[in-house]
């Protein structure tokens, strides 16, 4: 057992082509979402604690139709206490703010494999404001690298000091020039190293030109050598995730954690992270 799985409870969310949504009515009272990504367009999202009856249904199914499909997230749940005391915490929030767009390359193109690889500098985001509208903290579906908040979260942040963080302007997405006021494009850097053992990360397809893989996917905590971090207070990860990698995780500190639960911030959820020393 990994440190810090000192629960039983594992919650997934599986991710499958919208084709297949009326097949799965059996379980529509998992259904959490609709998402959507590159290799597949349009998804469906269901979400089970994998301990239950209903989950080994619910895969079983799926394998036995040949249902394309593939995990997203994995949660563990951990008791208040164990996150109160958790030196670093993988922090996520919902994708509320959905379709995005910007004018700069979200890829570049590895010369030697062909694999696009995500840029983390993305500036001039655009969104739809009602989409955001009432909500201090999310994503759009390009995931953490487009994190979207609230006047009252920069107010916030400046208060209390967080490390590690700038604000861009966002625009109305369809009108290029005009700003959504009160709300900003977070901006983050890579302020942690390579998740590395006992945590287990799936790597397939390398390329040593550009470093990165046809896909990298975890299935346990988080672990990281402590001589990699630089201390910020949120931050993203030295990997890409996903198949094809097109995301990073963040990581904040105990002392952020505890600004956004005291402060009652809603759709933000937190993992205790460790470090390797």
């Amino acid at each position: 057992m990994l440190e810090g799985e000192l629960t039983l409870k594992e919650k997934v969310w599986v991710n499958i082509p919208m084709n297949y949504r009326e097949m799965l009515s059996d379980w529509s009272q998992f259904f959490v979402y609709e998402s959507e990504d590159e290799e597949n367009g349009k998804l469906v999202v269901y979400s089970f604690y994998t301990n239950t009856k209903e989950y080994c249904h619910f895969d079983q199914f799926l394998k036995e139709n040949t249902i394309k499909h593939y995990i997203f997230r994995r949660v563990y749940t951990f008791t208040k206490r164990e996150k109160d005391n958790a030196e670093i915490l993988w922090f996520w929030t919902d994708d509320d703010a959905k379709e995005s767009f910007t004018p700069e390359p979200i890829y570049h193109l590895c010369e030697a494999c062909g694999k696009k690889i995500p840029n983390l500098d993305r500036h001039r985001l655009h969104v739809d404001y009602n989409k955001i509208k009432k909500v201090d903290f999310m994503s759009t579906y390009q995931g953490d690298t487009e994190t979207i908040v609230s006047e009252r979260i920069k107010q916030l942040f400046e208060q209390e000091g967080i490390t590690g963080v700038g604000f861009d302007p966002i625009y109305q997405i369809g009108k290029e020039n005009q700003v959504i006021e009160a709300f900003y494009h977070l901006i983050l850097q890579e302020g942690i190293g390579d998740v590395v053992e006992p945590s287990e990360i799936i790597k397939k397809g390398f390329c040593p030109v550009c470093g990165r893989y046809d896909e990298s996917t975890f299935q346990t905590t988080l672990n990281f050598n402590r001589n990699t971090w630089k201390g910020l207070d949120i931050c993203y990860t030295k990997n890409w995730f996903g198949g094809p990698p097109k995301f990073k995780l963040l990581i904040i500190t105990n002392k952020l954690y505890k600004v956004l639960e005291q402060n009652k911030i809603k759709y933000v959820y937190f993992q205790p992270a460790y470090f390797v020393d």
